[in-house]
């Protein structure tokens, strides 16, 4: 391959992975953690925000008495069984205010003595609000599919997948001599470059498919409107139901028949959920939510059967997976490989590791980029000064690596300590994790880079070490759930991991190199200007 066209790939490989890898770093961090939303939030529950569990016999008395008590959840509401993930209540539904289009969540179960009760909280979610910063990258403005900072990652899948199919034509040509070779050494750049290589070659394959299914799911609603357009013109892109006549709410399927109906489609089918949307009216629908362990299925959880809730036959099966298609059944692969939901929790861990992986990716891409830039310095002969663009690079990477771990444990904090039935729970975890993340960019600014690294590590090993300990002053582990037993002890083990980084970088400390950013020698930054010979070709790998 000609030397030309690969420094073009280099540096397009590096500017899309600058311009792309701090946003895309907090999304990996963040969905490496939604691979266990369901436990995170069993975790911040409450007793205070949590109604009775009974048993499966009683849902379907449950679900009469509250539509009779209140004909408004007819509208949309949910039915939690047993087996699904998060046990607040039974039953929940939503009503929606007509003139702020605010939503009141409502919660309903019986008392000890059968007798419905009804109360309407917050409950804190914080496995959704992580999934929130993995989908927008933090950035305020709008929810759900909505939501700006969604369309950003969208552009930012799009780089993310230029970087990766770039990267892989500059490691081709070193393929056989430089594959999964880790060479520790003083040169330091080439150590990050082969951590890098390693890293993105090993786990490429994922990252193909999350960068293009990110891709989908940021446009998802633009791309449908262009298929309505171009090429279904006035016809539907999806059939309907005729409307039927408003039926009773006595005439809803029973639970255990509905079941049963199901299973004889699919015998792995366990029904954890079921969404009743508009049952009063003559248009009624239904989404059965189930758990299919080692399938394919549609969502991050479950597996869905879409039908209507007054009648037992089940016209929408073809997200079952006994009966994909060629066009369902590459839909439903996509949508499983991204959420990782084929495997079980063997394949959540490796799509945690996965995750993880991820993010060290983009943050020894940016290691890459300033050790590479010191290394040109000296060929020319430079003063051992920074420049500012190094430092600016040095520091981000310092403070929104350290500060989305450090958001998450103050957000999470938040909600195991604030009055769920008092406050504004979803306010306070979004202001904790975002007064966390600015504090720690702030401090990376104000502080020399490896200095604020160290500090900035104790700070995060600390808000992480408060998250077990806050469940056991609480008194919350002793028959707690294993899950939620996990997320403690996963937190325990992460905060010795960041306290034993601490202390590696301070043993590090005396062997960095006075002309290197992360030297703690006070010098006063150069900018690119100022600097006498234009900088050549600035990619990482353009030398080693």
């Amino acid at each position: 391959m000609r030397v030309e066209l690969i420094k073009t790939y280099k540096s397009v490989h590096t500017w899309t992975g600058i311009l792309a890898g701090l946003f895309l770093y907090i999304a990996f961090v963040a969905g490496a953690l939604t691979m266990f939303k369901g436990p995170l939030n069993q975790w911040a529950l409450q007793p205070e925000t949590t109604l009775p569990s009974i048993s499966v016999e009683k849902y379907d008395s449950l679900i009469t008495e509250v539509l009779q008590a209140h004909p408004e959840a007819a509208k949309r509401m949910t039915v939690h069984l047993p087996l699904a993930g998060l046990q607040v209540a039974p039953v929940s539904w939503e009503i929606e205010d007509e003139v702020t289009h605010d939503h009141t969540l409502w919660y309903a179960s019986f008392d000890g003595n059968g007798k419905l009760i009804t109360q309407s909280f917050t409950v804190s979610a914080i496995g959704e609000f992580v999934d929130h910063l993995h989908r927008t990258g933090g950035i305020p403005g709008g929810e759900g599919h909505d939501a700006f900072g969604t369309y950003v990652l969208g552009v930012v899948a799009a780089l993310y997948f230029i970087a990766l199919v770039s990267g892989l034509i500059i490691f081709l040509p070193t393929w056989f001599k430089d594959l999964l070779v880790l060479r520790k050494g003083k040169n330091r750049k080439r150590y990050w470059l082969d951590f890098h290589n390693v890293l993105g070659i090993t786990s490429l394959p994922f990252h193909l498919i999350i960068a293009f299914t990110a891709f989908v799911f940021a446009f998802h609603d633009p791309l449908y409107d262009a298929l309505r357009v171009t090429a279904y013109g006035d016809s539907p892109m999806f059939t309907r139901p005729a409307p039927q006549e408003v039926k009773s709410f006595s005439e809803l399927v029973p639970i255990a028949e509905l079941e049963t109906a199901i299973q004889e489609w699919e015998s792995k089918f366990q029904m954890a959920e079921i969404l009743y949307i508009n049952l009063d009216t003559r248009s009624p629908r239904m989404r059965v939510g189930g758990i299919m362990h080692g399938e394919v299925v549609r969502g991050a959880e479950y597996a869905y059967v879409l039908g209507n809730p007054y009648l037992s036959e089940i016209p929408y099966s073809s997200f079952m997976p006994s009966n994909f298609n060629g066009y369902s059944g590459t839909v439903m692969s996509i949508f499983s490989l991204h959420f990782g939901s084929f495997g079980g929790n063997a394949v959540r861990w490796v799509y945690f590791v996965l995750g993880i992986m991820g993010a060290l990716i983009f943050f020894t891409g940016n290691l890459l980029w300033i050790e590479s830039r010191r290394k040109k310095r000296r060929a020319q002969g430079a003063l051992p000064v920074q420049t500012t663009s190094s430092m600016v690079m040095a520091r981000l990477t310092v403070g929104v690596g350290l500060g989305t771990i450090l958001g998450i444990a103050a957000s999470m904090l938040a909600v195991k300590w604030l009055p769920h039935a008092q406050v504004d729970i979803e306010f306070w975890q979004k202001t904790t994790y975002y007064t966390g993340f600015l504090f720690a960019v702030a401090w990376a600014f104000v502080r020399r880079p490896m200095a604020a690294a160290r500090q900035l590590l104790v700070f995060c090993a600390a808000a992480i070490f408060l998250i077990p300990i806050s469940s056991l002053i609480k008194g919350e582990l002793l028959g707690a759930a294993t899950q939620v037993w996990a997320v403690d002890f996963v937190a325990l083990l992460l905060g010795v991991s960041l306290a034993l980084l601490s202390v590696h970088l301070c043993k590090r400390q005396a062997k960095i190199e006075p002309d290197s950013v992360w030297s703690e020698l006070v010098e006063s930054p150069v900018t690119e200007s100022s600097i006498p010979t234009p900088l050549p070709n600035s990619h990482p790998q353009a030398s080693s």
